[in-house]
């Protein structure tokens, strides 16, 4: 009796210590996309993005959600961000900008931090997981 118990315990210690693994390892992966959207808006305040540009909202410039969302799914789609920002662009968000065009940025920002930049914007619409169990409510039949 008391091996069974012993056993019963050992299960519970075993199962707790995996769950708080799997909890420790989400909420490092959750601070590792704060620690790099930190670091992208960082860049982009001091590279001048933000005079244009912000997260959500259109400024001059389109909001970076509207940029992700239009390239989302395409696979080549951090090439052409990244070409886009250092050649510059027109006619894309006409619709926004007025037809005004998106001046290249070739000395304000280095290879390094346009990836992080660029990383970030396309992820800005990526699925993110479910963190909060979604109520469902389901009905007999009639």
């Amino acid at each position: 009796m008391k091996e069974n118990s012993m056993k019963s315990h050992l299960l519970i210690i075993v199962s707790a210590l995996l769950l708080s693994a799997c909890d420790i390892n989400e909420s490092m992966r959750s601070n590792a996309a704060d620690s790099s959207t930190s670091e992208a808006r960082v860049i982009a305040a001091k590279s001048g993005c933000m005079g244009c540009h912000a997260v959500s909202n259109s400024v001059y410039g389109p909001a970076w959600k509207l940029v992700s969302k239009r390239y989302q799914g395409v696979p080549d789609a951090h090439a052409q961000l990244t070409a886009i920002i250092r050649s510059g662009s027109a006619g894309r968000w006409d619709q926004i900008t007025g037809g005004k065009r998106m001046p290249p940025q070739q000395g304000s920002i280095n290879d390094e931090d346009l990836k992080v930049v660029v990383d970030y914007i396309i992820t800005l619409n990526a699925a993110k997981p479910l963190t909060t169990p979604i109520e469902t409510t389901i009905k007999p039949d009639e």
